[in-house]
């Protein structure tokens, strides 16, 4: 068995070690193909930004909505669309699967990025070519990137020109530090950082982080100086030239270029007077803030919706604090190895970047560009931290942490293939062009729209949108000019007996259904949690599900809710026009219902 692992190992580092051209590019390509195919495995997307925005900000935008609909997608309806374009002509316009297979190989550029980045981070490791691929993969082994895998919510699809700008400062700098011309380098560094920014506004902390590190390292300071003054203008045109124009209709049509956000400052009148920032997330307190990365580490929920394991950063914290206290002991580890340029440079950017973050979101999926370089500065940091006496515990750990990331790995909402990948059945319109369409609620309900009527207005009531009084207003303005009026609202859904479905389904095409005493489904029922064998149904094997939904009462429930939402409208259901709709994102179920409104009162 031994000798049978080293063969494998033996043939592994012949084909993927970085000690040629060759191997690099066959090892970006695999990497690249298996994130696509990993991708194709999850199933369709499904998670809830795609629900409420992704989707229909791409459909808006090509079609012109921006001054017709009224927050449809909540306030993320206002979101720069230029990524969401694409991503809908791709969920839209191909097979599903061979979308996510894109999605998930864009991801996998990741690999290539970091495998640059650590090359010239270990110039000075004797094993580099073996160690950078490693450590390239190991950063695909991270909780937020996993998480993201294939999906449209954006932080490792623009984590990549994020890295790519970061790989190609490194290589300007050296450059510099060589006395050669630079500055196509620079220039394509920005240009990848006002993407970046541009395609989502939260990559500001990594565009600024790059700034600072850009003036780590690169020869004289006017020439460092120079190089990121470069940079600087490139990201300052490309952000201009990319979301100038859809900030510009936003400011046009509100008054405010990032409505509804930052309206404390630009005053638009459809909405609060707030900065409309999530706060839930930060750090409370001094004891917080100088045990984060711990804290979250061993509460992950307390960064995201979902736990996204990635006890790295905890590693990394009590390294950290290993090394300080060791120095102020005056027992230094005996690693006397001088820090590379290139790695000065990573620690700026990693530093200022967490640091950013921290203070500014503290969500954990935003740290997607700076998380997939955790391991390699683990790798970099730990003889400088901890001597070279540890060293034997490196990679066991180290092994450990990918295994501990991989195996939590959080899922945002994916379904079964389904061909097409969406599908909405559509009420019956007495006459779309007059008429106007309430999303009630803080449900994600925008993605049905393309699927829906085009000559509707639709807008939200009762979101997440920081509604003013001027938007309440404008809202009567629009049922008032629309003689037909309807309200769309969540439908609860049994996702049990969505499974239990399932399993009949499969019996029966492998002959389960009619198996004499039903010895399969009986393994399948044993534990009775989720599915019981159903004894009504003579001569056949059949499962029901062990706590099945009222739906027809879980729905009236949330009529009555709507209701009192819609009061402040002035309208209210008509609940015996009420009709219940089906509509699916792959093999997924997201029911809806569709109301006519009548004044109130």
């Amino acid at each position: 068995m031994r000798r049978f692992a080293g063969r494998v190992g033996a043939a592994l580092r012949a084909r993927l070690a970085f000690d040629s051209r060759a191997n690099a590019v066959f090892a970006c390509v695999s990497a690249l193909v298996l994130c696509g195919l990993w991708s194709m495995l999850r199933g369709q997307d499904a998670n809830w930004d795609l629900r409420n925005y992704h989707l229909y900000n791409g459909y808006a935008a090509l079609h012109g909505r921006l001054g017709i609909d009224l927050a449809a997608a909540q306030m993320q309806s206002y979101f720069n669309p230029a990524l969401d374009v694409v991503q809908y002509a791709l969920m839209t316009g191909v097979p599903g699967p061979l979308a996510a297979f894109v999605f998930g190989a864009w991801h996998g550029l990741l690999f290539a990025l970091v495998a640059a980045i650590a090359w010239r981070v270990l110039a000075d490791d004797p094993r580099r070519a073996t160690r950078v691929p490693l450590l390239a993969l190991a950063g695909l082994f991270t909780g937020a990137f996993l998480s993201e895998l294939g999906n449209t919510m954006a932080d490792n699809t623009t984590a990549v020109p994020v890295l790519g700008a970061l790989a190609l400062i490194l290589s300007a700098q050296d450059r510099a530090r060589q006395g050669q011309g630079a500055a196509l380098r620079w220039l394509l560094a920005g240009v990848l950082i006002g993407l970046a920014v541009a395609f989502k506004l939260t990559n500001a902390v990594y565009a600024v982080a790059l700034g600072l590190a850009a003036l780590a390292d690169g020869g004289r300071v006017r020439g460092r100086l120079a190089g990121a003054a470069v940079m600087t203008a490139a990201a300052l045109a490309c952000f201009a030239v990319v979301g100038g124009p859809w900030f510009l209709q936003v400011w046009q049509q509100f008054g405010n270029p990032l409505f509804p956000q930052f309206n404390a400052w630009f005053q638009s009148p459809l909405a609060l007077p707030v900065s409309v920032a999530d706060t839930r997330w930060l750090p409370k307190g001094m004891r917080e803030w100088l045990t984060w990365p711990l804290l979250f580490s061993l509460h992950p929920q307390r960064v995201s919706e979902l736990a996204l394991t990635q006890f790295g950063w905890a590693l990394l914290y009590l390294m950290v604090l290993v090394g300080v206290a060791w120095r102020l002991l005056r027992r230094a580890p005996a690693d006397t190895r001088r820090m590379l340029p290139a790695a000065r440079t990573l620690l700026v950017y990693f530093v200022i970047a967490y640091l950013l973050w921290q203070a500014v979101f503290s969500i954990h999926r935003y740290l997607v560009a700076i998380e997939v370089l955790l391991p390699l500065l683990l790798w970099w940091a730990w003889p400088r931290l901890l001597g070279p006496a540890t060293l034997r515990l490196r990679a066991p750990i180290f092994v450990l942490l990918a295994l501990y990331a991989w195996h939590g790995a959080a899922d945002w909402g994916h379904g079964a293939w389904r061909q097409p990948a969406f599908a909405v059945e559509a009420p019956s319109m007495h006459a779309p062009k007059d008429s106007a369409v309430v999303l009630v609620g803080g449900e994600p309900q925008a993605w049905r729209i393309p699927f829906l009527p085009p000559e509707a207005v639709y807008l939200s009531f009762a979101s997440n949108f920081p509604a003013s009084p001027a938007y309440v207003d404008k809202a009567r303005e629009i049922l008032a000019a629309h003689p037909q009026r309807y309200a769309m609202l969540h439908a609860t859904g049994d996702r049990d007996a969505e499974r239990v479905a399932k399993l009949n389904l499969w019996a029966q095409r492998f002959g389960w259904d009619t198996q004499e005493g039903c010895g399969m489904l009986r393994k399948v029922s044993r534990n009775g949690r989720r599915a019981l064998l159903d004894d009504s149904v003579p001569g056949r094997c059949v499962l029901r599900s062990n706590k099945p939904v009222d739906l027809a009462a879980a729905d009236a429930v949330l009529r009555e809710a709507a209701q009192a939402q819609l009061a402040p409208l002035g309208w209210q259901l008509d609940l015996e026009s009420c009709q219940r709709m089906p509509a699916r994102i792959g093999g997924d179920n997201f029911p809806y219902q569709w109301c006519r409104l009548l004044p109130a009162g």
